[in-house]
């Protein structure tokens, strides 16, 4: 897969993760229940794909070759992944607070949830308007002096799966980034030793989930209209 056509395909499979923050937003803003695993995967993907992958991918390739042609976004886009590192910092750090229904905790939640959605956002729409100029240009990435072959399938499928498993549940579609497989196997296939390519269940918190999806809820409202504990749903 061409360079640019991964950054474009990494960047719808981050817009879909997108609204599902945004619905997991106004659940909580409404004081529905919402899934604590849900949570902790939506984070998870933010921290270890986005952040991790796809943003330090892009800081020493995309930005790379946005310089060799002389392109003055670097920079802007530099201040855009700081700005969205702090907003995600801020919410990982609301999560333990609402998982032990602490008042106002998600209320702090969404207020950094709205934050990171509106910094991707924003952040997206600057990269992809200059990817589609660089394409229009004919320009794919090519010319870079060394040509970027993505993270390994082995070190992603997981956030892939865990993408996927929030795609079906809140947009009732599959991720686009199980497109990353269909284009990783035939490389996968021609090593020595074939890489595993079973789903791993997802995970929350660095442990594996429950199997049930709708095992563990926040977001019950007490007498005074605060978020109340985050309990276990058997």
């Amino acid at each position: 897969m061409e360079y640019l056509a991964r950054i474009t395909l990494e960047h719808q499979g981050i817009q879909e993760i997108l609204q599902v923050q945004k619905e997991l937003n106004e659940r909580l803003k409404k004081a529905k229940g919402v899934n604590i695993v849900h949570l902790d995967n939506t984070l998870r993907f933010w921290r270890d794909f986005l952040a991790q992958e796809h943003m330090s991918w892009e800081e020493e390739f995309a930005f790379a070759l946005f310089r060799k042609l002389n392109h003055g976004l670097p920079e802007r886009l530099q201040g855009d992944h700081e700005r969205i590192k702090a907003a995600l910092a801020n919410l990982e750090a609301t999560i333990k607070p609402l998982r032990s229904g602490r008042p106002h905790s998600g209320r702090e939640f969404v207020r950094w949830g709205e934050e990171l959605t509106e910094a991707v956002t924003d952040h997206l729409a600057r990269e992809n308007t200059a990817l589609l100029g660089l394409k229009g240009q004919g320009e794919t990435g090519q010319n870079l002096e060394f040509q970027p072959e993505g993270p390994p399938w082995d070190r992603v499928k997981h956030l892939v799966q865990v993408a996927d498993e929030l795609c079906q549940e809140y947009l009732q579609r599959a991720s686009a980034l199980r497109s990353l497989e269909e284009n990783t196997v035939v490389v996968a296939e021609t090593e020595e030793e074939a890489v595993d390519l079973e789903p791993v269940a997802a995970e929350a918190g660095g442990a594996e989930g429950p199997p049930d999806a709708e095992a563990a809820e926040v977001g019950e409202t007490n007498e005074t209209g605060e978020f109340g504990e985050a309990g276990f749903l058997l």
